[in-house]
């Protein structure tokens, strides 16, 4: 049999793993959705075994949703206590569980401790960062691979590859007041970011203009989205369309996680910078508009993969970071829009 990858011992048999499983996310919302294929995988390979969710506590809310009485979520609060010793009082309290094996979705060496502390026999993750030797099935990471190839060739590979294809992420989500079911306008999901995006903030001003044409040419309602952060930029961008009669609702820094995936779910277009949002809205297939920069990865191995998205891409030569989202026009987000939309 060939691997792409080396894997370190034999490929795993799914009778020798006979206790509980632990898989630890991603500490971003946007790669976290993008394991829920490999998380399916291991749900078909251990149909009867206990797999529990390790995640940043405030993502904990949307992958309880996916719950059942097979599939858990903990919350791992390491990176948010700031205790320097945390990962040794995570992992007595992860013993408890007697697991049996732990996926690592998160490449730093921590995780492997974390697992190598907690007593767990079989250990699959990416070698990288040093923890090499902790690892009982390893794969030498491809940069070049999307983050979905990944996660599921992680599992795959060390299971014997016995998967060709793997599926797109699906989140669940539930029916909201918080967007109106209007008869005569369509609800327009909107997330352009604040400064805290650095590169990938989509300024006010051009904001404004592609709102404008927008509505010009369709009967819409906007629906700014964000974290209390970004309130105060949301709140200048809907005064400005106030003015020019285009109506617009502020749901930012108001609605916890799972109640932003219930917004995107419930409009019929969302446009997005290159974060969170952009792929709620790809997993609950709300077609989606991206508007693209300079990212905090690769934009070929995190772009969304879906039928009714569409990625417009700065193609502009400028030195400066914070310039290049600004060459893509309102027009081009416009055009966009409206294609999807038809």
């Amino acid at each position: 049999m060939q691997y792409s990858c080396d894997v370190i011992l034999k490929p795993l048999q799914t009778t020798q793993v006979t206790g509980a499983i632990l898989v630890v996310l991603p500490k971003f919302i946007g790669d976290a959705i993008n394991t829920l294929p490999a998380i399916d995988m291991l749900r078909e390979f251990y149909p009867n075994n206990d797999i529990y969710l390790l995640a940043r506590p405030f993502m904990c809310e949307i992958f309880a949703r996916n719950a059942t009485n097979k599939l858990h979520v903990i919350a791992d609060k390491r990176h948010d206590s700031g205790d320097t010793h945390s990962v040794f009082a995570k992992a007595k309290y992860l013993k408890q569980y007697q697991f049996a094996m732990a996926v690592l979705f998160r490449g730093s060496l921590s995780e492997a401790l974390l697992c190598t502390f907690a007593g767990i026999k079989y250990i699959l993750g990416y070698r990288q960062n040093g923890r090499t030797p902790l690892l009982s099935h390893g794969l030498k990471l491809n940069p070049n691979h999307h983050y979905l190839h990944r996660y599921c060739q992680l599992v795959n590979d060390c299971h014997g590859q016995p998967f060709r294809y793997y599926q797109l992420p699906k989140l669940s989500y539930q029916a909201t007041d918080r967007v109106a079911n209007h008869q005569t306008h369509t609800s327009v999901a909107v997330y352009f970011g604040g400064k805290n995006k650095g590169p990938r903030h989509y300024p006010n001003e051009l904001a404004l203009q592609a709102l404008q044409l927008i509505a010009k040419q369709k009967e819409v309602h906007f629906y700014l989205l964000g974290d209390p952060s970004e309130k105060e930029e949301s709140q200048q961008l809907a005064s400005q369309l106030v003015a020019h009669d285009i109506a617009v609702t502020v749901l930012t820094g108001t609605t916890s996680l799972s109640e932003l995936v219930d917004c995107i779910a419930a409009c019929q277009l969302m446009i997005s910078i290159d974060s969170g949002p952009m792929h709620m809205a790809v997993a609950v297939d709300t077609p989606c508009v991206a508007v693209v920069g300079f990212g905090t990865s690769a934009w070929s191995v995190v772009a969304p993969k879906n039928k009714q998205f569409t990625a417009l891409i700065s193609q502009s030569c400028c030195l400066d970071e914070n310039e290049i989202i600004k060459a893509i026009s309102p027009e081009q987000i416009t055009q966009a829009a409206l294609e999807l939309l038809s």
